[in-house]
């Protein structure tokens, strides 16, 4: 008995459905309507396929521009330049390849960031570590797979790696000492060939430029060492080196 009533009911829903069709024809569009679509459609791709991720803003078909004698009035001619020129600006904006998102550049993050980066900007080495009465010039530089400055020290083999030692020499040029424990703290680090950057290597050595916290005696130079740890590859044929000291918030570079 149920199964009868389901067997009627699917075949009333059957009957029903196939009761409830129209049964006219696809609609045959005339050949101006065909046009109209079609333009709008070129126009859509044309405009705004740069751009797709700020939306179209108007693609319409005006009277008349089907006609073969259509010509746009001077104000449509207006209208259609300024609409180009704000199109032209919306695709200046960068797309990330990852997210598909516009990248919106904030300029007083970018300002700050490059404050932060310390471009070189013609800086002498002196004017970088900047510590007054002080003249700082870098020597030399070597690149070595460990450093072992003394006998009971030693920086080991990195795999992958290898350190690149800066040889510095600091001359005081007054006539009164300088100490460099009254001095705000520096921190430094060095680019390669414009690309890979990486922060001084932490030593005890009492020559460590970056952690000394004695006393330059008037008149005196003295020889100091900053010690970096780069990759492999960024190692190899360097052309450049820019050295950025940060202090008191500021960064300053300079071209080594």
């Amino acid at each position: 008995m149920k199964i009868n009533r389901i067997l009627l009911v699917t075949s009333v829903l059957c009957f029903s459905l196939l009761g409830t069709g129209c049964g006219d024809s696809l609609y045959q569009m005339s050949s101006e309507e065909e046009a109209i679509i079609a333009l709008y459609s070129a126009k859509a791709v044309a405009k705004f396929n740069k751009n797709q991720i700020t939306g179209i803003a108007n693609a319409r078909v005006r009277k008349g521009e089907l006609d073969e004698e259509y010509k746009p009035s001077e104000e449509e001619e207006v209208a259609e330049a300024i609409e180009g020129e704000d199109n032209s600006e919306e695709t200046e904006t960068q797309i990330d390849p990852e997210t598909g998102e516009p990248i919106i550049a904030d300029d007083a993050d970018e300002g700050a960031q490059a404050g932060q980066d310390g471009n070189s900007n013609g800086l002498s080495f002196t004017d970088a570590v900047g510590v007054d009465g002080v003249d700082f010039v870098c020597s030399e530089f070597d690149v070595s797979i460990e450093y072992k400055p003394t006998d009971s020290f030693i920086l080991s083999r990195v795999n992958g790696k290898q350190y690149v030692i800066l040889s510095i020499e600091a001359s005081n040029t007054t006539e009164a000492d300088v100490d460099f424990s009254g001095i705000s703290k520096r921190t430094y680090s060095l680019s390669l060939n414009g690309g890979e950057k990486t922060n001084a290597v932490f030593t005890p050595l009492a020559n460590d430029l970056a952690n000394f916290k004695g006393k330059l005696g008037a008149g005196e130079s003295k020889k100091f060492i900053l010690v970096f740890l780069f990759s492999n590859s960024a190692v190899e044929n360097i052309s450049s080196l820019e050295l950025f000291v940060t202090s008191d918030d500021s960064t300053r570079g300079t071209a080594i």
